[in-house]
């Protein structure tokens, strides 16, 4: 297993600009209200509410800008190694999963209920890798983007 370092403050940048441009985009479509930090404790950045017929849902955001040129989702399996945490992938209770690679713009509508049936399995077949967090590392799997397109609702 490799293990990479990445600095805290870059990644959180990162993804708060993930989150503006996701939150853009669907804006057209969608009145999207960003969780409170109890559901955000649940997995859940987004309640997205559908203009067209009222539908609400839960989403969760992740933006990965080394995707597009690894070919890989890094899926975490586990938060913090240093005492044992779930990743994202066991313990989001957010209905879909928007996985945003910004260079090229794409995004993956994944509902997490088909992501969660396949952890395991990804686990035996790809390759996982451990980020440096300082005092701890977070684990994730190493799932090819055409695998992620597979169970993917849209791509867009």
């Amino acid at each position: 297993m490799t293990t990479a370092t990445y600095d805290f403050d870059t990644q959180l940048a990162q993804g708060e600009t993930g989150e503006h441009y996701l939150d853009q985009r669907y804006s057209e479509h969608y009145t999207i209200r960003p969780a409170s930090a109890a559901d955000q404790r649940r997995g859940i950045d987004r309640w997205y509410t559908r203009l067209s017929d009222g539908e609400t849902f839960s989403v969760e955001y992740k933006t990965d800008h080394t995707a597009a040129r690894t070919g890989n989702a890094f899926i975490e399996t586990i938060s913090v190694d240093t005492v044992g945490k779930p990743g994202w992938a066991y313990t989001s209770q957010a209905r879909f999963l928007l996985y945003y690679i910004p260079k090229p713009d794409t995004i993956y509508i994944i509902p997490m209920a088909r992501l969660r049936v396949l952890v395991d399995a990804w686990r035996q077949r790809y390759p996982e890798r451990r980020i440096n967090n300082g005092t701890y590392h977070t684990v994730g799997t190493l799932v090819p983007l055409d695998e992620i397109e597979r169970i993917a609702v849209a791509v867009e």
